[in-house]
């Protein structure tokens, strides 16, 4: 799930500016470097780290999320982030909990260094089923009203909880689906849930049951309609089966959850002053994001008063008297007069330049320009054969052509008919000069060979194995493009900026579904898990601090040796034991 919601945030960026840092290609390039694991697989690491054996557990938090043990001989980290110990509609609860008694696992305790997270050290959230059935009442209400409703989620993680949750409520009441429609937006829409339904065995065991279900396939999500673009939204918001006029409302899973790029993003701006409509705020996105400073705003408003270890209320949606959010807007915007021509004048050129050099570059992938290695001749080729050196027909090709002249590309493109030599036919004697000549173009060609005959290329001549493994494998190459194409249709843009203030006149509410332990819950847990020493991170300086202090207790029976580096702090948390291993004979093995 990674590798989609990677794909989705480079097409988001990609949609609104000249992103050339990296593309798809090398998100699927670097997943393919990943070593997929099972949990509980113990993995030993090769070469000169084959004493550590790493281990991954999950986490509850989201798909494939995990908790790793690193183990060496005798010690031990427990590295525990964004874990939830509570059963989820799809997700179980974190392999930390074992039994219906809330005790740790006894395999993960007493590690000999944690290194877990304070991010919610400060919160104590009401019960999972208070939450759901609060971000369901604040949906309905602007469902009633007669409002759009946002939910900023993410690409590929909490959003597969928060669909599904949606998706079982949605169909209880029949008003509700006439007046509005449900929709995910999202660039890799489609891909995500496909691919969720392939990992239905990382799921929660209710929804592993399904599988025996004829009635439909699980985690199906029929009733959410998977959209890819704006105007794709526009056109089916427009199609309202009841009436022909009046445009549909809809209530929008839209990414990305920070709102500071995507779709929600543009939803935001579009839906946030009509006081019908409602947001509502499942996470509370990233760190300067504009649904950071909203849920700053709605924490002040609703929360402000609340005494520190007392339990989040649960709002409806309320307005935020003279909230305002600046927005940062960046869009692709085509090229147009002057800029347009020049534009197409280099694109032609570019595309000259490129089909010679094709052009080239296919005569001669097995026949070689002789010109600069005519002069060591027959005998060099002979010693490197000699040598058991024969160079493959890609290194050949990057040595020859890697300083092909633009002139002889226009020549055998047919836009110059004269050729001048450089440096070749040089006169001798006194008056030694440096001279080119006008020379008819030819060129001799030699054939490279081995032991077996000719070079060829065997690329040319391989298959691609069909499979039928279910786990993800990237598209074919054209998928990046049609998927990944803007809104333009390919017509040359650029890219401007805009800072906005959007005045927010409509309802917000924010309800907690990020599948995090509360503070309550991390603190017990410390205390079950017993570790030699605590490293705390992930975490505000408050929330951090708060979290130390209480295992600094006297009275609480957890570790005094904690550490709360700040980011990009350096720690050296190493034991100081040394551990050997003592190999025995077999002579001496038995006489033990």
């Amino acid at each position: 799930m990674g590798r989609l919601c990677m794909q989705d945030v480079v097409r988001s960026l990609r949609a609104r500016e000249e992103f050339a840092l990296f593309d798809e290609r090398d998100v699927d390039a670097a997943f393919e470097n990943i070593t997929p694991l099972q949990y509980s697989q113990p993995k030993t690491l090769s070469g000169k780290h084959s004493d550590i054996v790493i281990t991954a557990y999950a986490a509850g938090h989201s798909i494939g999320g995990a908790i790793w043990t690193i183990s060496n001989g005798a010690e031990v980290v427990l590295y525990a982030i964004d874990f939830n110990q509570m059963n989820e509609k799809h997700l179980n609860r974190c392999s930390l909990m074992e039994g219906s008694t809330g005790t740790v696992a006894q395999r993960l305790m007493r590690p000999t260094l944690l290194i877990t997270d304070s991010y919610n050290a400060l919160y104590k959230l009401p019960t999972r089923a208070k939450r759901a059935e609060s971000f369901l009442d604040s949906i309905n209400s602007a469902v009633k009203r007669g409002g759009n409703v946002l939910v900023p989620v993410d690409s590929a993680a909490r959003v597969l909880e928060i669909a599904y949750v949606v998706n079982e409520w949605w169909p209880k009441d029949k008003r509700r689906r006439d007046s509005h429609a449900l929709f995910l937006l999202a660039r890799c829409g489609r891909k995500t849930k496909s691919f969720a339904q392939s990992l239905i065995g990382w799921m929660a065991d209710s929804i592993e049951s399904q599988l025996s279900n004829k009635d439909g396939k699980p985690f199906e999500l029929r009733h959410i309609t998977v959209v890819q673009s704006m105007d794709e939204l526009d056109r089916k918001m427009r199609s309202d089966p009841k009436s022909r006029t009046r445009a549909r409302k809809a209530v929008v899973l839209a990414t990305l959850e920070g709102m500071s790029l995507g779709y929600s993003q543009e939803l935001f701006v579009r839906w946030a002053s009509d006081k019908n409509n409602a947001i509502v705020l499942p996470q509370r996105g990233p760190p300067k994001s504009p649904t950071r400073d909203l849920f700053n705003k709605w924490w002040e408003h609703t929360q402000g008063n609340l005494p520190r270890g007392s339990p989040v209320k649960l709002v409806a949606p309320t307005l935020l008297p003279g909230a305002d959010v600046q927005v940062t807007i960046k869009r692709r915007v085509p090229l147009e007069g002057s800029e347009l021509e020049e534009w197409i004048a280099l694109d032609k050129r570019r595309k000259e330049q490129e089909a010679a050099r094709d052009a080239i570059m296919q005569r001669n992938r097995t026949m070689l320009d002789s010109d600069d290695m005519s002069s060591n001749g027959d005998s060099d080729d002979e010693g490197t054969r000699d040598m058991g050196i024969v160079p493959t027909v890609r290194e050949v090709d990057v040595e020859a052509f890697s300083e092909i002249d633009l002139e002889m590309e226009r020549l055998r493109g047919g836009q110059s008919y004269d050729l001048y030599v450089k440096e070749r036919g040089r006169v001798r004697g006194l008056d030694a000069q440096n001279q080119s000549y006008c020379m008819f173009p030819f060129q001799e060609k030699i054939r490279r060979v081995d032991e077996y005959g000719e070079i060829y290329d065997l690329e040319k001549y391989m298959q691609v194995e069909e499979t039928d493994d279910v786990d993800f494998v990237p598209e074919a190459e054209n998928a990046y493009e049609s998927e990944s194409e803007d809104e333009n249709d390919g017509r040359p843009t650029k890219s401007v900026m805009e800072r906005i203030r959007v005045d927010v006149r409509c309802k917000v509410s924010f309800v907690d579904m990020e599948g995090r332990a509360d503070g309550t819950s991390v603190s017990n847990i410390l205390v079950q898990i017993i570790p030699k020493r605590l490293v705390l991170v992930h975490g505000t300086s408050a929330s951090t601090q708060a979290l130390a202090d209480y295992c600094r207790d006297p009275q609480v029976p957890v570790t005094k040796d904690i550490y709360t580096p700040g980011v990009g702090e350096i720690l050296n948390v190493s034991s100081g034991l040394n551990a050997y291993k003592v190999k025995l004979t077999d002579a001496l093995f038995k006489q033990v």
